[in-house]
């Protein structure tokens, strides 16, 4: 992350998350350093998720995880202005890690 990210003074950074309540629902959360606004990202379930019997290390998470938060993130933040698209930081939990 940039030092400019560290001290809020430049907008356009953000921090990341991935909330889910298995077997109901997840959400992606992003929230911008400087202004503190949040994004909410709503997360379909992946396509075919549940129609197989689950595979060890395989998809996991109820259906949701990081191919599911890629799609859906870009769709999301390509609608904000250039500008406030510099960075974007992870929580570091398992959930996105693909």
């Amino acid at each position: 992350r940039p030092t400019e990210a560290a001290d809020r003074a430049v907008p356009g950074h953000w921090e990341g998350d991935l909330i889910i309540v298995t077997g109901r629902s997840a959400i992606g959360t992003l929230v911008e350093h400087s202004s503190r606004s949040t994004l909410l990202v709503h997360l379909p379930r992946l396509e075919g998720w549940g129609e197989k019997a689950p595979v060890k290390n395989g998809p996991s998470l109820g259906g949701y995880g990081t191919t599911a938060m890629n799609t859906a993130l870009k769709t999301s933040i390509t609608r904000l202005p250039e500008q406030l698209r510099k960075t974007l930081t992870w929580d570091r939990g398992k959930e996105l890690s693909g």
